[in-house]
Parts: C-alpha cells; sequence; structure tokens
C-alpha cells in the first residue's frame, strides 16, 4: 500500500499543478476590459436556457440513436443504454436544477477544447496548449464565452478516459484481474479528479468564475460535465463505439448523484 501510495505521488502532484494553472489561465481571461473580445460577460438567464437548451437537443439525438442502435451495441454496454434511457423524461428537470437562470456567474473567453493532451510537462511545471478551441465547431461558436467550468469539466472527463485507456492496457496483461484494476484505476481517477479540483479552487479568487460555496460549484461543474459526457456519447456512437462504455459511464454517475436535485 505504502509503495502504490508513492508511485502516484508525481501524478497527484502534476494534477494538483495543472488545477492551479488553470484556475491562473481562466483569471488572466478574465482580468481585462481592454478588448471587448476578451472581456468578461454577467451571465444572463438567455445564457443559461441557451446552454440547456443545447444540451437537450443533444440529448433527445442521443436518445433516440440509442435506442435506435441498441441491439447493435455490444452487449455488457446494453445495460448502461438501458439505464441512461429510463432518465430521458427527467433530464430537463435535472439540468434545470443543475443550472438555475438567476445563477450570478461570468461567461468568458475560454479554451473550448481541454483535456489531458493539451498539457506539456516541463519539468515540474504544466503548460497549456492549442487555444484553437474544439475543431468540430464552427469559429464563432468556438469563440462565444461560457462559464470557466466548461474548461474544468473537459480536464475532469478526459480523466475517467485515461482511467479506462489504462485499464484496457491492463487487462491485455492480466486478464482475469478485471475487478482488482478496475476498482484501483477508479480510485487513482477519483484522487486525480479531487487533486486538481482542490488545487483550482485555493487558486481560483473570482467566485465569479468558480463559486465559493461548494454546493453551488459542484451543480454548475455537473451541468457541464454532463454537457460533455453527452457531446462524447454522440461521438463515440459515430466514431469509436467501442469507447461508449466511458462516457455512457459518466452520465450515468452524475445523474445518479443528483436523483432528488429536481424534487
Amino acid at each position: 500500500m505504502q509503495s502504490r501510495a508513492r508511485s502516484r505521488r508525481p501524478y497527484l502532484r502534476y494534477m494538483s499543478q495543472t488545477g492551479r494553472r488553470v484556475a491562473e489561465m481562466h483569471l488572466a481571461l478574465a482580468g481585462s476590459d481592454e478588448f471587448a473580445d476578451f472581456a468578461p460577460e454577467p451571465t444572463t438567464g438567455e445564457d443559461v436556457q441557451r446552454w440547456i437548451e443545447d444540451v437537450i437537443v443533444r440529448a433527445e439525438r442521443v436518445f433516440e440513436a440509442l435506442k435506435q442502435r441498441r441491439d447493435a451495441i455490444k452487449e455488457a454496454d446494453r445495460p448502461l443504454v438501458d439505464q441512461l434511457l429510463t432518465q430521458r423524461d427527467t433530464l430537463r428537470d435535472r439540468l434545470n436544477a443543475l443550472l438555475p437562470p438567476g445563477i450570478d456567474g461570468l461567461k468568458i473567453r475560454h479554451h473550448g477544447d481541454f483535456h489531458l493532451g493539451q498539457l506539456l510537462i516541463v519539468k515540474d511545471d504544466i503548460f497549456i496548449i492549442d487555444f484553437e478551441g474544439e475543431p468540430r465547431r464552427p469559429h464563432d461558436e468556438r469563440r462565444r464565452k461560457a462559464p470557466a467550468a466548461r474548461d474544468v469539466a473537459g480536464l475532469i472527463r478526459s480523466i475517467d478516459y485515461s482511467a479506462t485507456a489504462a485499464l484496457e492496457r491492463a487487462l491485455k496483461v492480466a486478464p482475469d484481474e478485471q475487478g482488482k484494476l478496475g476498482a484501483a484505476l477508479g480510485e487513482w481517477r477519483d484522487r486525480a479528479t479531487m487533486a486538481f479540483l482542490a488545487a483550482y479552487g485555493d487558486t481560483m479568487t473570482n467566485a465569479r468564475l468558480w463559486p465559493a460555496d461548494p454546493t453551488a460549484a459542484e451543480k454548475l461543474l455537473n451541468f457541464f460535465l454532463l454537457e460533455k459526457a453527452f457531446y462524447e456519447i454522440e461521438y463515440e456512437l459515430a466514431y469509436r463505439p467501442d469507447w461508449l462504455r466511458v462516457p455512457l459511464t459518466g452520465a450515468i454517475r452524475i445523474l445518479s448523484a443528483n436523483t432528488n436535485e429536481a424534487a
């Protein structure tokens, strides 16, 4: 156990440093009114409604595709498909509860395509690269301002993918150890995420970019985690169905944790 803990320390230090650097990036992007394209703007009720509607539109496409293609999806993943489909009727209420129209926040120019592949490790520091935004989105959409939480959600979803990729590699060597390896990598995913979020929260000094109230911060983050997960489900269905389990599990995890939010 001690050797395992020691082996994790460098990774957790990098995750903490990533949290600090991402917070510093967001503070810098929100720190000037000199240029209108980069000036932070208050989040409005119209913004909130648009973000919710965008998720609903994509989610409806996802639900329909999952329903129609269920029998072609890997048998092991079908229970996840069925579980997500049960959330269809309550999704709008869940999203409304996570992102209320009166939210007091700022929308800023942000990275827009943030994941582990956008990080360079140089000695003990982290450098963030590739600020052109999500390549599959139109340029005007990439330039659109949004809460900093969208970048935070992107990195957390990427950590989830990295844990699954590590599990797939490990199972090629030890196929009989799936339960043990899965539990260990799930714990690593959670600890890496916590290290990143803790450092981000400690460094972030603007409560309108990241709520000081932990409950409000968690709701904001969960909304954008769901936004990202539905995007990933649609992508994996189209291009990499063998990876569908990752975003399906991510979306279900968030929705299950927030079962009572819309009550």
